[in-house]
């Protein structure tokens, strides 16, 4: 029933449905689980005399005139003057005029505000010229005031919803009105009965009518955390499945710390690991001595040395006779993994490789390193995508590491896992994630976070300034035989947008304010070798100044590089200032990082202060969570994550805890879900998450 297209609810027809559409409404549960967005208290009239100016109210009077006035060539306004005893207002509703309409613009106006007649009327309160104006947004006539309990934009409180033009709120509350009140007894309830009389929840059904309709604003909140508990029961369910299946698969790999790889290579960094670091590797390798698979989350910010942990669970495979994949998200990462990789593994007895579709364009250099992967000659092969094909096959892969593992759709991640039985695998993020958005996308893996930066770092000093104050502490740091980026939102400039871009500023830069210094360009549509060398001669100083767009967010790392300048900043989201401060600050030298730009809205200006007052990027990930929402976050729905409708992931982690607990009970006694009270949780699981976590064969 739920499925069945819109066009099956009362007056709604082929054209309302296409009109729907538009707002994601396609079939009744798509409308029942569109929720409001506010709500307007409109339970009590008030008298007109009590009506301040500057505020909203509703007024129910009696029309003692009404008359029609052209403001201008294509506005009108439709004045109402109305009584109530205790004093007058005028009701004015405006409209776009022409004289061209056929139809009169004001005739419904006309039929209801007729003189004596009574009516409510909802609105903003004003004072013009010393009378009371009420400028209406919406009206009701009444007829019978022994019925205004039936009403469903007044004397209730009233449901506000996110709309697109040609959609009016009066007639999409009346849909709604109609639909849930019809439609609310086929809402699937998914929360077993047990659970439901445990949390002492309210049924899903009734919950329905006070979302949409609520009695008291205070119904409001306790509803919509109800609706959310079963959104976030379906995720963690499916999750917990898919922990639980882990958990019973056995691997035969054994991993006993030789130090064969690990005790050189430990000797050979030069540096010490952080507290934060030795109790990561011990919990990955206490991971990895288990008879069941590793599958592991580590969180680190910018600069917090995953690379080394990583390599660290690499050697220990390689070091037991095993092959590692490390697979990260696109071929310019990959590289500079390959570089960083090779050059920490120096000295040692490894055979690395790398394989992307750019760096092996060569049929038979592709064709050498997929040979030595499967005879075992590689130990490490570091790649994209392409490590995914068909035709890539491994001796013994014991370990896979997903760097950026969000950039990788669920389907591409369950790929790279056929090419061994039951391999061990560590997914990384340089992108902090929030607890609450951690445990429900990756609500089946263990959870690591490196929460310090190595010795000698220091916190980047974060400023927001004006160009030419940037560029005279750029030329200070340059004295001091430092290197600095400046990066711009664009690569050419644009007629649309006045914006500064980087090709045009690095001409101009290199000849005025900065002409004494070297001055490089990179940007993503280079080719490939190009911005290779300009990134290699950067490192090897043979720039002073690298002018970029955000294609330096991930590049070679430059110790000396001390000054990131942002121009127009308030272009850019959290993340990505984020990350591109991180930059900076690799070396043992303070390092800054100025923002330039001028915000205009309260989130740029937000954006801005954030990155300026924290340099965690825990307390960054939180706040840009919380300006985006998940869904933007970073495009979680190829998690298979879906849009939550009632669910705040920001604001939920208790009701998330709660949905975790009761999903692992359940699970726990019912691995299958085929109790009988299980069976709608089991329906409803499996229509949202089947395909993307292979759960075809549960039970």
């Amino acid at each position: 029933m739920l499925n069945q297209s819109v066009q099956y609810i009362k007056g709604i027809g082929p054209k309302r449905a296409e009109m729907l559409s538009r707002l994601g409404i396609k079939t009744i549960h798509d409308a029942l689980s569109y929720f409001p967005r506010e709500y307007e208290d409109r339970k009590v009239p008030l008298k007109i005399a009590l009506a301040s100016a500057g505020k909203k109210a509703i007024i129910l009077a009696k029309v003692e005139l009404s008359e029609q006035i052209q403001l201008g060539k294509n506005l009108s306004a439709f004045k109402a003057c109305l009584s109530d005893g205790s004093g007058i207002i005028f009701a004015v509703f405006f409209r776009k005029s022409s004289p061209y309409y056929k139809h009169d613009i004001f005739s419904s106006l006309k039929r209801d505000f007729v003189k004596g007649k009574k009516v409510l009327v909802y609105g903003q309160v004003e004072i013009n010229f010393g009378k009371k104006e009420i400028n209406a947004e919406e009206y009701e006539p009444v007829a019978d005031e022994t019925k205004l309990g039936e009403l469903i934009h007044f004397n209730r409180i009233v449901p506000v919803y996110p709309l697109t033009e040609g959609i009016s709120q009066k007639w999409f509350r009346e849909f709604m009105y109609h639909a849930v009140d019809s439609s609310r007894h086929d809402w699937p309830e998914p929360c077993p009965e047990s659970i439901k009389k445990a949390m002492n929840f309210k049924n899903a059904k009734e919950t329905l009518m006070s979302i949409h309709f609520p009695k008291e604003l205070s119904d409001i909140e306790p509803a919509r955390k109800r609706l959310a508990f079963d959104e976030f029961l379906l995720l963690e369910t499916a999750l917990a499945i898919v922990k639980e299946r882990n958990n019973k698969n056995f691997k035969e790999r054994k991993y006993p710390v030789k130090k064969s790889l690990l005790t050189p290579f430990r000797e050979k960094l030069g540096f010490e690991f952080t507290a934060s670091q030795k109790k990561v590797i011990n919990e990955i390798f206490s991971d990895m001595q288990k008879t069941t698979p590793m599958n592991r989350l580590l969180m680190g910010d910018v600069g917090s040395g995953k690379t080394v942990v990583a390599l660290s669970a690499v050697l220990l495979a390689i070091e037991n006779g095993y092959q590692a994949v490390f697979l990260a998200p696109t071929e310019i990462l990959a590289e500079q993994h390959f570089l960083t990789v090779n050059n920490m593994l120096k000295g040692l007895n490894i055979n690395t490789a790398l394989l992307t579709g750019r760096a092996n364009r060569a049929k038979k250099e592709k064709r050498s390193i997929k040979e030595d992967l499967s005879l075992g000659r590689t130990n490490l092969i570091i790649g994209t995508h392409a490590l995914i094909e068909e035709d890539v096959k491994f001796k013994d892969l014991g370990l896979i590491v997903i760097d950026e593992q969000h950039r990788f759709g669920v389907m591409q991640r369950a790929e790279i896992h056929i090419k061994s039985k039951n391999p061990d695998v560590l997914v990384m993020t340089a992108t902090p994630i929030p607890r609450t958005l951690a445990l429900t996308l990756y609500g089946d893996l263990d959870i690591s976070v490196i929460d310090e930066l190595p010795p000698g770092r220091q916190p980047v000093k974060t400023m927001h300034l004006k160009d030419f104050q940037s560029y005279n502490l750029v030329k200070d740091e340059i004295k001091k035989g430092h290197q600095a980026y400046i990066v711009y939102p664009l690569i050419e400039e644009s007629d649309k947008i006045e914006l500064k871009a980087a090709v045009k500023e690095a001409d101009y830069l290199s000849k005025t304010v900065f002409q004494d210094y070297k001055v490089g360009l990179l940007h993503g549509q280079m080719p490939a070798g190009i911005k290779d060398k300009i990134m290699l001669d950067f490192r090897d100083k043979k720039y002073d100044i690298l002018i970029s767009t955000t294609v330096i967010e991930v590049g070679i790392d430059v110790a000396n590089a001390t000054v990131m300048v942002i121009e127009h900043a308030e272009r850019f989201g959290l993340a990505t200032l984020h990350q591109l401060r991180g930059r900076v600050g690799r070396g043992k030298d303070k390092s800054f990082c100025f923002l330039i730009g001028e915000p205009k809205s309260e989130d740029s200006i937000r954006r801005i202060n954030v990155l300026v007052n924290n340099a965690s990027g825990f307390a960054i990930a939180e706040e840009d969570l919380s300006l985006r929402g998940p869904g933007e976050f970073f495009g979680t729905m190829q998690h298979g994550l879906p849009p939550f409708k009632a669910g705040k992931i920001v604001y939920d982690a208790p009701v998330i805890e709660q949905a975790k607990d009761a999903a692992q009970k359940i699970i726990k006694e019912d691995p299958g879900l085929i109790n009988h009270e299980n069976l709608v949780l089991r329906i409803e699981m499996l229509s949202l998450y089947k395909d993307k976590f292979a759960l075809s064969n549960i039970g």
